[in-house]
Order: C-alpha cells, then structure tokens, then sequence
C-alpha cells in the first residue's frame, strides 16, 4: 500500500467558489483521496506524513491545450517580441525538421513543467508531422 497523510494542512481549497478548509488533515491511499477531516491518526502502514501547516494544498490543475514540441523554441531572441504570423512563419521553417529526440525531450520537459507547477492533466495539440520522421510521435510521447 502506497499512502500519504496531509496534516494541518493551511488551506485546503475545495472548489474556485469556496473560501477553503484550514487546520484539516487528508489521507491519500494508492493515489486516491481516502479521507479529509478535522484530525486523522496516522492510520497502521501509513508510510510517509507530510506537515502542511505552510502549504496550500489544490486538486489537480488541468492543461486543455497545450504544444509541447514548442517548448524548445520558446527563448529564441528573433522571436520574442514578434506578432503571431511573423512568429509562426519564422518558427515553422525550424519546427519542420523536429527528429525523435526533439519531440522525446520537448514532451519530457513540458510534462516536467506542469506537474511543477499543479497540472496533472494536459491535452498537447501535436500536429507537425514530418514526412522524413521515421516513427511514431504519439508513442514518443506517451
């Protein structure tokens, strides 16, 4: 059994419209949201506690577009301030020539970035397919 118990958690935030719990404790069993109350005992083969009391803790946030090959082209200079077309027509002549390893890593790195920061979901919108690539993009990705 793989577990997890929140304690004192400082603000647990429920839904958008709700001003959020504090002080409660949750416990997190095989990935799942198994109770939240006010106090829980460390239940027998809990394996790891967390103090939350500076935490803030969320659902998971959801991503519902996203271009993860787009990562690795995201900080070249000629296109940081350009409008959107200027910007597709540079960033297509390179995003043309992406190879295995730029789509392997450019997923690996995006996905990296959103768990970061909350998301646990994401839909890429992947739709650049090169007719030289030898392979397949989604199972490079997933």
């Amino acid at each position: 059994m793989s577990a997890i118990l929140l304690k004192n958690i400082y603000r647990l935030m429920t839904s958008a419209d709700a001003p959020g719990l504090t002080g409660y404790d949750m416990f997190i069993k095989d990935g799942i949201v198994a109770e939240v109350a006010e106090t829980i005992d460390k239940p027998q083969g809990c394996c790891r506690t967390i103090d939350c009391s500076h935490h803030v803790v969320i659902p998971g946030l959801v991503n519902t577009h996203h271009h993860f090959y787009q990562t690795l082209t995201r900080n070249l200079p000629a296109v940081q301030d350009a409008k959107l077309f200027d910007w597709l027509v540079y960033l297509y002549d390179i995003w043309k020539h992406i190879d295995a390893d730029a789509v392997y890593y450019s997923s690996m790195l995006a996905m990296g970035e959103l768990l970061k920061t909350g998301c646990t979901a994401a839909a890429d919108h992947h739709y650049l397919y090169p007719a030289a690539f030898d392979g397949d993009i989604m199972e490079l990705q997933f």
